[in-house]
């Protein structure tokens, strides 16, 4: 009788504290996804108001989070991807993980997708992160959803710089559209718009090849 009881007091205490791990690790990448989100807001906003000091100092900080926190999903992503997490610490991984190097998207994209045909992350995410592969695999894009912004040009008369973004290239883009419908994006006119609302001009011209739209894109500093 003593074994048996000692037995379940094991359980629930096993039981309670892989709980609390859980509900920690999930808060942890709640706050690491919050980080990631705040530190591009913040740059968008100095980038906006032409602020050439802040655009450097957030970028340096982005970079930094970016790296910390790329780590960190690293090491919790070891032994595979955790289960029984919200939704808002899964968004938090593919945030984390499509903010990196080619390098790393390649590394945990199968077991992102395998989250998404378990309906824990997004199709229009990983739709998103396969393209940012593609891109910087420099191939054709297929769902429209990368872009590429021209160098940011800062005058001495205090007015906002010009904001212009270029749609990378896109595969078959005749059918486009059906494919954004498929996994649940916005129309490219929509994303159009989107950009617009945050001050960017967003130009999608599905006859520009890669290397007119990096032509467009490069910087002409020196």
């Amino acid at each position: 009788m003593k074994k048996t009881i000692f037995l379940l007091f094991a359980i629930i205490s096993f039981s309670h504290s892989y709980s609390q791990q859980t509900t920690d690790l999930d808060a942890l990448l709640r706050n690491l996804g919050k980080q990631d989100q705040e530190v591009r807001l913040n740059l968008n906003r100095v980038v906006q108001q032409g602020i050439a000091d802040s655009i450097l100092h957030y970028a340096e900080v982005m970079a930094t989070t970016d790296q910390t926190n790329q780590l960190q999903v690293k090491q919790i992503l070891k032994n595979g991807v955790p289960t029984n997490l919200s939704a808002e610490a899964y968004k938090a991984i593919f945030l984390i993980v499509d903010h990196a190097d080619v390098k790393y998207q390649k590394r945990y994209f199968t077991p992102l997708n395998k989250l998404s045909k378990q309906g824990l992350i997004k199709p229009y995410d990983i739709a998103t992160l396969r393209d940012r592969i593609l891109m910087h695999s420099n191939k054709k894009q297929i769902f429209g959803t990368q872009t590429i912004a021209k160098p940011i040009v800062i005058t001495d008369n205090s007015s906002s710089p010009q904001l212009t973004s270029y749609v990378w290239a896109v595969k078959n883009p005749a059918k486009l559209e059906a494919r954004r419908a498929e996994v649940g994006l916005s129309s490219i006119q929509e994303q159009i718009k989107a950009h617009a609302s945050h001050g960017y001009q967003l130009i999608y011209d599905p006859s520009l090849s890669k290397r007119d739209i990096r032509a467009l894109t490069k910087s002409t500093n020196k």
